[in-house]
């Protein structure tokens, strides 16, 4: 009798030891993923579905960024050689050209570098360049045209009337420009 009973103990600590570890795995299954309820599921897809869509927005206008990196050097090189010089020899030419193409006679050529420019990238120095034309005004106004057309980098700033003499008309011109840096 005793024996059964230590049977009957045993049988029922394993029947126990299973009853607990079904609850465990119960506790378990509730607490996962797959035991929530399937709006719950769903809603967690939704938020993150939205949150991807967000970070995707973020992160496509990097997407290829090597490519436009090396796409705006290669634009700035071109940029550079098109419509900036190293030398004031190639401004004074670029402007003699123009005053020759436009009829007009020029005197007091100055340059002005402007050191004290705050908004020059690194590698650039700011130019001032202040020209006088003589001419009849059609031929003033053929060489301010031109200027502004031509490829080099002249902006100008302003324009004064001197005065005139005859048929021909002084004008002075206040030009900006950039140089690249020799370095």
């Amino acid at each position: 009798m005793i024996g059964d009973l230590r049977d009957i103990r045993t049988q029922l600590l394993v029947v126990v030891g299973i009853l607990l570890l079904l609850d465990i795995g119960a506790i378990a299954l509730l607490m996962s993923p797959a035991g929530r309820s399937r709006a719950a599921r769903q809603q967690e897809y939704e938020q993150l579905r939205v949150k991807k869509i967000e970070n995707a927005k973020v992160a496509m206008p990097s997407v290829g960024m090597d490519k436009k990196i090396a796409t705006t050097r290669e634009q700035e090189a071109a940029f550079n050689t098109e419509r900036l010089t190293q030398r004031y020899s190639a401004m004074s030419e670029q402007l003699s050209r123009i005053a020759t193409e436009s009829g007009v006679g020029v005197s007091n050529v100055k340059y002005d570098e402007r050191v004290t420019e705050k908004n020059v990238p690194s590698g650039y120095e700011s130019i001032g360049i202040t020209i006088q034309v003589h001419g009849s005004y059609e031929q003033d106004m053929r060489f301010i045209n031109a200027v502004e057309r031509q490829k080099m980098l002249l902006l100008i700033d302003a324009v004064t009337f001197s005065g005139m003499q005859g048929d021909a008309l002084t004008v002075s011109v206040h030009l900006s420009t950039f140089r690249r840096s020799a370095a």
